[in-house]
């Protein structure tokens, strides 16, 4: 019986992350349809650039309420390992992105400087810490 039980809570388990992976990869389509269509697929300022960046944000508001649901459907310390994470990440995007808004207003980066760049280290971050949190949790 209790085989069953993992099986079936696995099978949930494995289900709520391809949904999360979906949303996810929806998401960034749309999100690079939005940023480049408007130079390579049509001209910039058009309805079209419109329609396109509310779809964007449409499925972003999906794939966050997807996201929450995943980490509904993890245990207590895989969802513990995910908080741990996400706050390290918080934290060191809003402090880079803090000095990267004070770098820019006082003319020490280039105004075309891309933020970008914000996302990547925090991605890098969110990878580490999670990495990190199981370690600490094993």
């Amino acid at each position: 019986m209790q085989a069953h039980g993992r099986a079936t809570a696995n099978h949930h388990a494995v289900s709520s992350l391809t949904r999360l992976a979906i949303w996810t990869f929806a998401w960034v389509v749309t999100l690079a349809l939005a940023r480049f269509g408007p130079t390579q697929l049509w001209d910039s300022g058009t309805l079209i650039g419109w329609v396109a960046l509310g779809i964007n944000v449409a499925v972003g508001v999906g794939l966050v309420v997807v996201h929450a649901r995943y980490l509904q459907s993890l245990d207590e310390l895989q969802r513990k390992i995910m908080l741990d994470a996400m706050a390290v990440t918080l934290g060191v995007g809003l402090v880079a992105g803090c000095a990267y808004g004070a770098a820019a207003n006082a003319d020490l980066i280039a105004a075309d400087a891309d933020i970008g760049l914000l996302f990547v280290l925090m991605g890098v971050t969110y990878l580490l810490a999670t990495i990190a949190s199981n370690r600490r949790y094993r």
